[in-house]
Order: C-alpha cells, then structure tokens, then sequence
C-alpha cells in the first residue's frame, strides 16, 4: 500500500471513531469481538482471469487495458446469493460484507455516478447488490421472528 493511502486511511478511522462516544464504541467492538466468524467477499471483474483484485492494475502487476477487458467475461452466471446467505448461516458466521464497488471504480450496482457498473459494462448485465441485500435480509428477518415467539 502507498504511504500517502495507508496515512489517510489512518486519519479517516481516526477521525471516524473519534466522532463516537466510548460507549456506542465500546458496545460496537464488543459486539464484533463476540460475533467471532463474519464472511467477506470481495468479487468484481478481477475474478475473471484470476487477478488479484484490482491493487495489480494498481501496483502496475497488470497493465489498465488488460485489466479492464475483464470485463468482457464477467457473467455472474452462478451467482446464487440465497445459497450464499445459506452458507453464510451454515457457517456460524455473524455477519457478511460484500464489496460493492472496489477501487478499480467498477460497481456491482447500477450507479448514477458513471456508467462503470456491471449492469452496463459486463455481460452480466443486472444489479447484483440488491439480490445479495435482499436475501441477507430474509434470513435476519427468520432470526427476528424465531426470536420473538
């Protein structure tokens, strides 16, 4: 990571948690230490040839133009988040956080800020954020019910 980019990322975690009280912190990361397994997943057009993420075209380990023609292979074809979500659940993991948009600019929603989304660049061609929210919700809503009987 550049030092420039590792000094603003201090700053703004800095800066963010200092705006919370200790005790909403405090709560917040006790939560976290208990929660023990959470599920990340970190998917875009890099894992079409297998790039690792978009630090190569970053770093120069992958020229833009080759990185970007990822693009021309991402389908999603399997993409199924119920049966993630059912993973996910299996798993005993307490949380999920999916990367909708990595710094190579390219979301996995249909963004009104560009035209780099998978909806107009990929062959996939559909939100894939909305599903994956959708289904994570209906499993924390089973939780809420089964709760409250």
């Amino acid at each position: 990571m550049k030092p420039m980019t590792l000094l603003f990322l201090i700053l703004f975690t800095a800066l963010a948690s200092a705006q919370e009280p200790d005790s909403v912190k405090e709560k917040r990361m006790q939560w976290f230490a208990d929660a023990k397994l959470g599920i990340f997943i970190h998917w875009g057009i890099y894992a079409v040839n297998g790039t690792s993420e978009s630090w190569a075209f970053y770093n120069g380990h992958v020229p833009y133009d080759d990185y970007m023609a990822q693009r021309k292979g991402f389908t999603a074809s399997k993409y199924d988040p119920e049966a993630w979500v059912r993973l996910f659940k299996e798993s005993g993991a307490r949380y999920a956080v999916l990367t909708s948009k990595h710094h190579d600019g390219m979301a996995l929603y249909d963004t009104k800020r560009s035209d780099l989304d998978v909806i107009e660049q990929t062959p996939a061609g559909k939100d894939l954020i909305t599903p994956y929210c959708e289904a994570i919700t209906q499993l924390n809503s089973g939780r809420q019910r089964r709760r409250a009987r």
